[in-house]
């Protein structure tokens, strides 16, 4: 009984002493605790050990050297009041509970403004739930490593929401958040923040009327995963060294303009997917370096304009369940696949008001020097229908083996013609008659085109005037009707040749006048 006493009268100085100390984590709680509403609390240089839960409107300010430290259970810091601030934090070390979103930031209350702080060590970065009209500028989120897995194609795995649209992934999966999670919500300003090694960048679902500019996102999985979320703007952000730069789904009425989609690689990585997107303008922005440039699927009355798709293994694929999409005014270079479709394609429009797109060793040929091509680009593509089911094949494209491919359909062409006119002269005649008839269908197709003003007929080049013995003052009307009366002659010629070798009679002499003026 002695001893008993003895010890509880010896501890009694110690639980006191821990009884009446307070550490600088208590000390904010309870500033915290007794500001008023709008108050600022400026926090000096030192470890601040949460959790903190924000319940008032407050405007939280760290000196440089603050540094807000969560207990590894839950949210460092808890926004449940509208109209906080919180600014120039260090804040790391976050809960690691998926299925509870655990994040550095947690916000639920309206208009937050979340502005120059740095996030480690945390799951999810920047958490906004169901709360309006928040502001996340100037935040530097780094995750626990830069992504080196290959990403899951979101075409081919489940893309519905979690429950009650918790982050959840299978454990064999990446385990960390996202940099910017918004759910729920609409009205945000998301600009100059800088996020690299979180799990998907930032992450849209259902949250609307948001923008979007100016932040840089790297070493991720989906810089941009992005669901069920309309009438959104994207501006100036670089989406880089990622395993997919941006997967768009389910959404109408967005802008996207002047980003950078650059050097996602892998097997199935794509610089832009565009999943049942409608509605949307994609103008002036840069698509390189990535194994898809830009995938379109099951989208519907888009505009692609401006981009600058280069240096792709494949620069755009679109599928045949899109339509009323336009491409023009967009530059491809470089691409080893510069276009993929899964059809004819017929039900989209490559060009607007007589404006294309720049292609890789196109025929540009513009007699009415107006800087648009006159001829029509198409793209061949030796391979293509083999390349899906085969990708394997794919190992052949822009090889020495295709253009060896080429040049033996070449050489199979050239010496298959001159075999059949050993064979049969006449039919080798035929043919070459029928192809010049051709020729003047299409000559005169486009005679057609300046008579319905459809194509423009200005002054016809020095080369054809001098060629065709034109007038000096020629228009591209007289040169096509020159053009078509040669290939005419062609055509008659070899069609008279194929009827005297077909009667056994002496092959004709064949005589052309030189056209005159066209009367329009």
């Amino acid at each position: 009984m002695n001893r008993l006493l003895l010890v509880l009268f010896f501890s009694l100085p110690a639980w006191a002493g821990a009884a009446g100390t307070s550490t600088p984590g208590d000390e904010l709680r309870a500033r915290l605790r007794a500001a008023d509403d709008g108050a600022t609390i400026v926090v000096a240089p030192g470890v601040y050990d949460g959790p903190f839960v924000l319940e008032k409107p407050v405007h939280l300010i760290g000196r440089p050297g603050a540094t807000l430290r969560g207990d590894g259970l839950t949210h460092v810091v808890a926004v449940r009041a509208p109209d906080v601030e919180i600014a120039g934090f260090l804040i790391r070390t976050s809960g690691r509970d998926l299925s509870k979103d655990h994040a550095a930031i947690h916000i639920s209350g309206a208009r937050a403004v979340i502005r120059g702080n740095r996030i480690l060590d945390c799951l999810h970065g920047i958490y906004v739930r169901k709360a309006n009209d928040v502001r996340i500028e100037d935040n530097l989120i780094i995750g626990d490593a830069a992504s080196e897995a290959e990403a899951a194609d979101p075409l081919t795995t489940s893309l519905k929401p979690g429950a009650a649209e918790l982050c959840e992934v299978e454990p064999i999966q990446d385990l960390r958040g996202n940099g910017i999670h918004l759910w729920n919500s609409s009205g945000h300003l998301i600009a100059h923040n800088t996020i690299s090694g979180t799990r998907d960048g930032i992450y849209f679902s259902f949250t609307d009327a948001t923008l979007v500019r100016d932040n840089t996102i790297r070493r991720v999985r989906y810089g941009l995963h992005y669901m069920y979320s309309d009438d959104n703007t994207f501006e100036r952000n670089v989406f880089a060294d990622n395993a997919a730069g941006a997967a768009i789904m389910y959404s109408k009425g967005l802008l996207l303009r002047h980003n950078q989609f650059l050097a996602s690689r892998s097997q199935r990585a794509y610089g832009m997917l565009l999943q049942s997107v409608d509605d949307t303008r994609i103008e002036a922005n840069r698509i390189e370096g990535n194994t898809l440039g830009l995938y379109l699927e099951n989208g519907n009355n888009n505009t692609l304009t401006g981009n600058r798709i280069a240096q792709n293994y494949i620069g755009l694929r679109v599928n045949d369940s899109s339509a009323g999409n336009r491409f023009f005014a967009n530059t491809f270079s470089g691409n080893i696949h510069p276009v993929e479709t899964s059809g004819s394609n017929d039900a989209n429009l490559w060009a607007v008001d007589r404006r294309g797109n720049s292609w890789d060793d196109a025929v540009r040929l513009d007699l009415d020097r107006d800087g648009i091509s006159d001829l029509p680009h198409r793209e061949p593509d030796l391979f293509g229908a083999w390349r899906r089911p085969f990708p394997a094949i794919g190992l052949l494209s822009a090889s020495p083996g295709e253009r060896l491919l080429i040049a033996i359909a070449q050489g199979v062409f050239y010496n298959g013609y001159f075999l059949l006119y050993l064979i049969s002269a006449r039919t080798a005649h035929r043919m070459a008659g029928y192809l010049a008839e051709a020729s003047v269908r299409g000559y005169s197709d486009y005679l057609d085109g300046i008579r319905s003003g459809k194509q423009d007929n200005g002054a016809a080049p020095d080369s054809a005037v001098a060629y065709w013995n034109l007038p000096m003052d020629a228009h591209l009307a007289e040169m096509v009707y020159a053009m078509r009366e040669d290939e005419a002659i062609h055509r008659d010629i070899h069609h008279a040749f194929a009827d005297a070798l077909a009667k056994g009679d002496v092959l004709p002499a064949v005589s052309g006048a030189a056209p005159g003026p066209v009367s329009l």
